[in-house]
């Protein structure tokens, strides 16, 4: 089972996602991550002095502002969202290596797939779009939460999703396969289990 988070670091090869991956994120519903689209909004026009430089960053657009900080990752997914994905083995604590930040890794008793899921307070969601992330990085909303999507062509039985929680935070969500998962399935299955941990945060 690849359930190293390190293996997050490490994807270095740069991709153009297929489209039978993105096929999975058309759709919104509740928590569920959908494909952001760039050409969706309409920009107006402010006047220069009330405008944004253009060093600085627009504020993120969430519904809620969630700190990580001492939210336990194995508590993200409750036991009837873990069924409804078929995870049915324990939850294992584990470190999020590439981030110094907690993690907890669940399977599947078939071995088919497994997610791991990370509460990471030192970095937020611009890691995967600055240059440490090589490989393919697609926009997505979870559960109105700004996210991305990321995709290795040196790996295709992983994939990955952060969600935007807080500025310099994210909820990092990895599903990876031994080979008995294709990616379409496992950039699903990531996305389920980010829009179930999103849902969990927003309830408490």
């Amino acid at each position: 089972m690849r359930s190293s988070w390190h293996r997050a670091a490490a994807v270095l090869a740069a991709v153009t996602v297929p489209a039978a991956v993105l096929a999975g994120c058309s759709e919104t519903t509740g928590g569920n991550a959908s494909a952001g689209s760039s050409t969706g909004r309409t920009e107006t026009s402010t006047p220069e002095s009330d405008a944004p430089s253009s060093t600085s960053k627009a504020p993120a657009d969430r519904p809620k502002t969630i700190n990580l900080r001492d939210v336990d990752p194995c508590t993200l997914l409750t036991e009837q969202q873990r069924a409804q994905l078929g995870l049915d083995r324990p939850p294992l604590k584990n470190t999020n290596s590439a981030h110094s930040s907690p993690a907890c890794n669940i399977s599947r008793e078939d071995r088919r797939y497994y997610v791991g899921l990370s509460t990471v307070t030192t970095a937020g969601t611009e890691w995967y779009t600055d240059g440490n992330f090589l490989g393919d990085v697609q926009n997505l909303q979870v559960g109105g939460f700004p996210a991305v999507v990321g995709t290795a062509k040196d790996d295709p039985y992983v994939c990955f999703i952060a969600v935007d929680v807080s500025d310099g935070q994210m909820v990092d969500v990895q599903a990876g396969s031994a080979g008995e998962a294709d990616r379409t399935q496992l950039c699903q299955v990531a996305q389920q289990s980010a829009g179930a941990a999103v849902e969990t945060l927003m309830s408490r």
